[in-house]
Parts: structure tokens; C-alpha cells; sequence
């Protein structure tokens, strides 16, 4: 099953207002989970040439390599920027029986995940500081990083800053040693225009 992890454009050319964001997530909310299961897990999965695996299986494959990577045990506590409708944030609880705490700008993703009894909040991941939520044992973030620099960012020349400044974020959320597991997409100059 594949989708295409765009957002919906309404008023504007952005990638990273919450506006936009909210209005792709939250509107599309029923039609997610109900194609792809209660947590919306849509943001890869593991087969490691096993293309036997249950999708749900690939996904929970790569949840258990994500917090491997990231030495997440009982007890650790875990930031989970763009943290969507909780299914690496469910695992965390579940299978790990660790702290996660998610961050997300979609008021349906939100209201999802904390009907689930899970701690998220409706904040953006570019500005979290210490003082907000404390410092983690690691730091996750799946398939949000290409919503942190806008069209209108990148075209006045300010990707570097935005990223710089996020790198940053991340690194004054974890102690000396702490880690961080990024899962994004890449684009070349061979792309089509815009």
C-alpha cells in the first residue's frame, strides 16, 4: 500500500504552517485509520527482505529497530517530534514500557492520541525548549523533518538556519550521549520544478 506523504495546499504555497497541517491531518483523520489501521502508522515499515511480513508486523519491525537504535529500555524517556496518530509512541508504552512524549501541530492527530491516553501536545518542534518538557533519553522524528522548512523559507535562502536551529533544538533536549533517530525524504536537483 503505498501513499503520498504530501500536504494539502489550501490558501498557499508552505510547508510548515500549522494551519495547513492541521487542516490535511485533522480532515483526513478517519480516512487514514481506517485504511491503515488505528494508529495511522503510514511512515514506512520494516521487511528487511521478509516481504512475507503483515504490514502490521513490518511496522512493529521497525518500531523494535528505531528504539534499538536509540538503546530505549524500560524507563527511558522519549520525545517523539511529529509524533502523528501515536502508533511509535504506543509501541513505547507497550513493548518497551517507557515514557513517550509526543509533539504534533494537527488538532485531530491530538485528539486521537490522547484518547488513547497518550501524552502529546499541540506544539511545534522547532521551538520546544528544556523548560518545557525537560530533557530525554532520546529524541525521534518520523517523516516530520520535510515539514520544518517552508517553500517560502528555503526560496529567501534560509533552509541552513532553519535546519541549524532544529539540530540545535534537539541537542539541548538530550543529555551528553543522548541520541536521535531521524527517518526523512530527500530531494536532488533532478526533482521537477514545484
Amino acid at each position: 500500500m503505498d501513499f503520498v506523504c504530501a500536504l494539502v495546499i489550501k490558501k498557499k504555497i508552505t510547508m510548515a504552517d500549522k494551519e495547513d497541517i492541521d487542516f490535511t491531518y485533522s480532515n483526513l483523520d478517519k480516512v487514514f485509520r481506517l485504511g491503515i489501521g488505528e494508529t495511522a502508522d503510514f511512515s514506512c515499515a520494516r521487511y528487511n527482505g521478509d516481504y512475507s511480513l503483515k504490514l502490521e508486523d513490518a511496522q512493529r519491525a521497525k518500531h523494535e529497530f528505531m528504539a534499538d537504535q536509540l538503546h530505549i529500555h524500560e524507563g527511558s524517556r522519549v520525545l517523539e517530534m511529529g509524533s502523528g496518530w501515536g502508533p511509535f509512541l504506543n509501541f513505547l508504552r507497550e513493548e518497551r514500557h517507557a515514557t513517550g512524549v509526543g509533539l504534533t501541530l494537527s488538532d485531530g492527530q491530538y485528539v486521537a492520541c490522547r484518547k488513547k491516553g497518550m501524552e502529546v501536545y499541540i506544539r511545534d518542534c522547532r521551538t520546544v525548549k528544556p523548560e518545557d518538557f525537560g530533557t530525554f533519553d532520546a529524541v525521534v522524528s518520523v517523516g516530520a523533518f520535510e515539514h520544518f522548512c517552508s517553500l517560502e523559507e528555503y526560496r529567501a535562502g534560509k533552509q541552513d538556519q532553519v535546519y541549524h536551529d532544529f539540530f540545535k533544538t534537539v541537542a539541548d533536549l538530550l543529555p551528553a550521549r543522548g541520541r536521535f533517530y531521524l527517518q526523512t525524504m530527500t530531494f536532488t536537483e533532478k526533482m521537477p520544478d514545484y
